[in-house]
């Protein structure tokens, strides 16, 4: 009686593993095509708003400069297209912006319209629901901007986002950016994280610009095994991973860690893999 117990528990766990598959296939299929934005922001602090108001709380004022005071000074992101049977994203946009080019609010402005255009394309972060989320919920309130879609929902667990450090993270402690990459073999941050408020007050937008991109790049391919890993998508990871890096030094040819760092990266991967190298081409 107790084998024919385990037979019949084994049994209703295939079939359940099988209706799980079956939905998850039907899901992508009435879906279409599949979009992520993939975005990560760098910041100015605002020292002279900071300091009036700590004038003016005096001992209550808070003795760190929080999110409220900091300012977008760098934003990227990146479009990817997942088509139904096709093993690579199509990389739709690669977009890298500075103080050097644009305001805060033209910044967030070219950002929202970016999500608006594709109402259902998910938003990615690392980290995106502790601070970068609530930056942009401020400069849209400041400048009199309306949130998109991806951004009406404010539980961090809202459907029209990826936040990957909780998602990868679950109960345990949350890890940063460029440690997650470490363990998974990921190039990451060609700047230490402490040193990029230092950079961009110094206003050296070469290496702002290729810090936020690299950390838009690594995002890109962490979302791409994370969403694999689920069955959301079905890809071929080495090519994927190239597909992405040359669009990207499409886009922004002037990107020393795209160049030195990021593609040789890939390349070894595919070779490793024993994959032949195809050039794909942002559409």
């Amino acid at each position: 009686m107790h084998i024919e117990n385990e037979y019949f528990e084994e049994a209703l766990e295939r079939e359940a593993r099988k209706f799980l598959e079956l939905d998850a296939e039907g899901r992508r299929a009435r879906r279409g095509p599949q979009r992520i934005i993939v975005a990560d922001f760098e910041y100015r602090w605002d020292r002279a708003r900071y300091e009036g108001y700590r004038v003016e709380e005096g001992e209550s004022a808070e003795s760190s400069i929080r999110w409220p005071f900091h300012r977008i000074a760098a934003a990227s992101w990146m479009q990817l297209r997942f088509e139904t049977g096709e093993e690579v994203p199509v990389v739709e946009s690669v977009i890298v912006l500075t103080e050097e080019e644009a305001s805060e609010q033209e910044m967030v402005t070219q950002f929202f319209e970016a999500l608006r255009q594709f109402p259902t394309a998910q938003l990615v972060t690392w980290g995106g629901e502790v601070k970068d989320l609530a930056v942009l919920r401020r400069s849209a309130g400041e400048f009199g901007l309306v949130l998109p879609p991806q951004l009406l929902d404010g539980s961090p667990h809202a459907r029209e986002r990826i936040d990957l450090c909780r998602a990868v993270t679950v109960q345990a402690k949350s890890p940063h950016l460029p440690e997650y990459a470490a363990a998974t073999s990921i190039p990451a941050k060609p700047s230490p994280s402490r040193e990029i408020g230092q950079l961009v007050e110094k206003g050296d937008w070469t290496k702002v610009r290729d810090q936020v991109l690299a950390d838009v790049m690594t995002t890109s391919v962490i979302a791409l095994r994370h969403m694999a890993s689920y069955g959301e998508i079905a890809i071929d990871a080495e090519a994927s991973a190239i597909a992405i890096g040359e669009a990207a030094l499409s886009a922004v040819p002037e990107s020393s860690f795209l160049r030195a760092t990021y593609r040789p990266w890939a390349r070894d991967r595919q070779r490793a893999a024993g994959l032949r190298g195809v050039v794909y081409r942002a559409e």
